[in-house]
This record gives structure tokens, sequence and C-alpha cells, in this order.
């Protein structure tokens, strides 16, 4: 699968979340001992949600930085708590913009010479 507009995988990754906190609070209800954690990994998926909204107005706002950083976290929180499938999503997008962040380091790096420029004599007599 390929991340085709960010933004857009940003708030799926932020719905597929909210979808995900309502797998985890159902089978939290039927399983009651270990239901607390299933309640637990609900609330972190809706925090989810929410850093994942916030990761995308930083995306728009064209701060791949700060966007990537909250996407690595979001993936790892995807990948524990999301059963799998957002921390799946969350990391082609973390992907993609750290692919956006080395070109970007690429574009602007200076130039440097592998040789020094040719040094012409001063033939005047």
């Amino acid at each position: 699968m390929a991340v085709e507009d960010v933004g857009e995988t940003i708030m799926f990754v932020a719905y597929l979340s909210l979808v995900v906190a309502g797998i985890n609070i159902i089978w939290g209800m039927f399983f009651y001992p270990w239901g607390i954690i299933g309640f637990a990994f609900a609330g972190v998926n809706v925090a989810m949600f929410f850093m994942a909204t916030r990761a995308k107005e930083v995306y728009g706002a064209r701060d791949y930085e700060r966007a990537r950083s909250s996407m690595f976290i979001l993936s790892l929180l995807g990948f524990i708590c999301g059963l799998i499938i957002v921390g799946v999503f969350a990391y082609q997008v973390y992907h993609v913009l750290d692919d956006i962040v080395d070109r970007r380091y690429l574009v602007k790096a200076k130039r440097s010479d592998f040789y020094a420029p040719p040094q012409f004599p001063n033939n005047k007599k």
C-alpha cells in the first residue's frame, strides 16, 4: 500500500483509531477481568485520534519534522493498542514524511566541489 495523500491518510488513521477504540471497548465489556486492558487501550486510541488530528494540522502548516515525530509515536501506539492495523497505516505516513524530510535536506545542502577550480597562469611579459 502506498500513501497518495498524506493529509487524508493521517485523517484515516485518526478515524481508524476511533473504530479500534470501539472494538476495544466491546471486548473490554465482555472479558471482565482482562477488560480493564481493553478500556485502557480504548483510552489510548481516543488520545491517538487527537494526536492524529494535531499531526494533520502540523502537516498542513508544512512543519514536516514535527509531523514525522508525532507519526512515529502514533505508529508505535498503533502497533500496541490499535490491533496492529492502525500502526501499519501510521508507519506508512511516517515513512513518507521521513522521505520528505530527507529530500528537503538533500535539496538545501550546498554542493561541494570534488576538484579545485582550474588555475590559469598569468603569463604577462
